[in-house]
């Protein structure tokens, strides 16, 4: 479960590199890649509460941060929706955070038995 996460969420990164790329050159990011964007990431984060809920609770962290990089996702999405920029540091803070999660995620993944228990 945990790898098909973490292969969900690198189609996830992909897919933000390549808005932000777009976005670098000066050109506008089509209307449904950030719908699409944003949908992988909720089926990949809901790959990862069934697997917390399967008795996995490392993933607490994840599911955490998933709640605030998701929030943060929408928030520039509101942003975008009203025609405007959204502040820098709410991009930062959602690059930031998806970055960290996503390299816990895939330190759980590859070190199935580390910190298992702890909680």
């Amino acid at each position: 479960m945990l790898m098909g996460a973490l292969a969900v969420f690198t189609l996830v990164a992909v897919m933000g590199l390549t808005m932000v790329c777009s976005v670098w050159r000066g050109n506008p990011v089509e209307a449904g890649f950030p719908i699409l964007h944003g949908a992988a990431s909720l089926l990949g984060s809901a790959l990862v509460i069934f697997a917390a809920l399967g008795g996995d609770t490392r993933l607490y962290v994840n599911i955490g941060m998933a709640v605030v990089i998701i929030l943060l996702g929408v928030t520039m999405g509101v942003f975008a929706k009203k025609g405007k920029k959204p502040p820098k540091g709410i991009i930062i803070a959602h690059v930031g955070l998806a970055v960290a999660c996503y390299a816990i995620l895939g330190f759980f993944t590859f070190n199935p038995g580390v910190g298992v228990g702890l909680l």
